[in-house]
């Protein structure tokens, strides 16, 4: 059969067709789907490093929170007690405020018992101050504005901030020394603990004191020499049970309960180096490494 030389044409056209056909199903369609598939694998990668940079840019923020905490915490922590186990704290009590030079020669002596407890926790609320903020029908009816309701609640603003706050649990030790000493020495005592916990910036008080006999107190005590040996003592009734000995006329006995409290001091924390965003621009970050 001669084709003619419009049906060679025609028959031209569909090959040129089904061959044009034939490579986009075959090549040009998988490539376009591969392509929008990149496309979209690249905007998803594009929004993901845009979200890594701007952590990136937060990197020194959270530097410097972190070390502002850590300061804020190892101030915190300098204003309580270096941690102790009952026998370093009962060392400690002893050494610093019983067994002084003064205590000695005053006669002043520990007697009837020593408590110690082991370190325990305690609860510490917030100390805060309420003031009170009198109202009263007149006065309500004289605040057409409720300016004063508002200036009411700035004096309570700060307790009631502080009243919404738990308490914070902290580590406690207690000891209880029983000792037989005269009023001046047991003022002095106090002031010493006072102006210990002052100085040392420190959480140590005595928490109560319990007098044996307050009129004993009120006697003067006699005269002793440099080793604490009463001088020239009185003649005493050896059938008298109810006498008392020279050493321990103006003395009584004083239970001092004495309450420390801990806080674990914060570990220094690694905030690496300074986040650097220019390394971005060159080709350091290929061998950069994180520390």
């Amino acid at each position: 059969m001669k084709l003619g030389y419009r049906d060679r044409i025609i028959l031209l056209v569909v090959l040129v067709v089904v061959i044009f056909g034939i490579g986009i199903f075959v090549f040009i369609k998988p490539q376009w789907e591969k392509l929008s598939k990149n496309k979209d694998a690249l905007k998803k990668a594009q929004n993901e490093w845009n979200t890594q940079l701007a952590q990136f840019d937060d990197i020194n923020v959270i530097r410097k929170n972190i070390s502002t905490r850590y300061e804020e915490a190892l101030k915190i922590s300098e204003g309580f007690t270096v941690e102790m186990d009952s026998v370093e704290l009962d060392h400690f009590l002893q050494d610093t405020f019983m067994n002084t030079a003064e205590h000695k020669k005053n006669g002043v002596s520990l007697v009837s018992s020593l408590t110690v407890t082991n370190e325990t926790t305690s609860q510490m609320a917030y100390y805060y101050y309420t003031p009170d903020v009198v109202t009263y029908p007149l006065y309500e009816y004289a605040d057409f504005d409720g300016s004063l309701a508002l200036e009411a609640l700035k004096k309570r603003f700060e307790s009631i901030v502080l009243a919404a706050r738990g308490a914070q649990t902290v580590g406690n030790g207690s000891s209880q020394l029983t000792l037989l000493i005269h009023r001046k020495d047991t003022m002095k005592l106090i002031d010493a603990v006072h102006d210990y916990a002052v100085k040392n910036n420190d959480a140590l008080l005595i928490q109560s004191i319990q007098i044996t006999d307050y009129d004993e107190l009120n006697k003067k005590p006699l005269e002793r020499d440099a080793e604490g040996k009463v001088l020239n003592p009185p003649p005493v009734n050896p059938n008298d049970k109810n006498a008392i000995p020279p050493e321990e006329i103006g003395y009584s006995e004083i239970v001092f309960d004495f309450q420390v409290y801990y806080m674990q001091e914060p570990t220094k924390p690694n905030v690496g180096t300074e986040y650097d965003k220019t390394i971005w621009d060159t080709n350091k970050w290929e061998t950069y490494v994180s520390e």
